[in-house]
């Protein structure tokens, strides 16, 4: 079998899931194995999971950049979630993050893999790293993103204004299931919400989901919208 690429979505320290997926794909040494951000909070097992991504490749999440911007913050001034975060990582996680690519371009597979979004007509070498990792509704040509809970009226997901030509793999943004375009496919299921985690694999394009091992997060802000007819949860 030839060598192959697989993109795993947003793992937030779900260990135990990560793995049962790289076995469901069959994923071998010969294969490329590359996460596409936010290896942590919320889950279970953050440090395994970046110490699952060192050994393989990954891109910055949002969550990784804002380890990094409160790196030397103190104790007291960071949420519950983000200090269990920091008292399971060592400096050399910290290291290894402050290391990590915005954006992977994989030409041999006419794609590109972000953590979040871009803006179109521009390559990801011109993006704005904050739309290359936060990115969601927006109305060019402004740059402004919104939240989908938070976007006004007629601003809309930005997969609807991006054109190629790369196929832009993403995650970030919780789906229910996989979003499929002709340019670009979300992979973040929501697996520590619950729902499951996902890749895709190229060259074939094939998506591969295990189930959450996770208890729902309840009390959290869910919207749904509208997304090239599919429902996009984020939360």
């Amino acid at each position: 079998m030839s060598p192959r690429t697989i993109v795993i979505g947003d793992l937030h320290g779900c260990l135990d899931e990560a793995l049962e997926l790289l076995d469901k794909v069959g994923a071998t040494s010969s294969d490329r194995v590359i996460f596409a951000g936010d290896l942590v909070d919320r889950g279970p097992k953050p440090r395994e999971c970046v110490e699952l991504a060192m050994r393989h490749e990954a891109i910055l999440g949002n969550h990784e950049e804002k380890h990094l911007q409160q790196r030397r913050r103190a104790d007291d001034r960071l949420s519950p979630d983000h200090l269990a975060t920091r008292r399971a990582l060592a400096p050399e996680h910290y290291d290894w993050m402050a290391g990590l690519p915005h954006f992977i371009r994989l030409p041999e597979h006419d794609a590109v893999v972000v953590h979040a979004g871009m803006l179109p007509g521009r390559p990801p070498e011109a993006q704005d790293p904050y739309h290359l990792l936060h990115a969601q509704c927006i109305q060019p040509p402004a740059t402004k993103s919104y939240w989908p809970s938070k976007a006004p009226e007629g601003w809309k997901f930005w997969t609807h204004y991006w054109t190629g030509p790369e196929r832009v793999i993403f995650g970030h943004t919780v789906f229910d299931r996989p979003l499929v375009t002709e340019h670009a496919v979300g992979i973040d299921t929501g697996c520590v919400h619950g729902r499951s985690l996902t890749a895709v694999v190229l060259p074939s394009w094939e998506l591969v989901s295990v189930p959450s091992r996770q208890v729902s997060r309840g009390g959290k802000e869910v919207a749904k919208f509208p997304v090239h007819g599919d429902v996009c949860v984020f939360s």
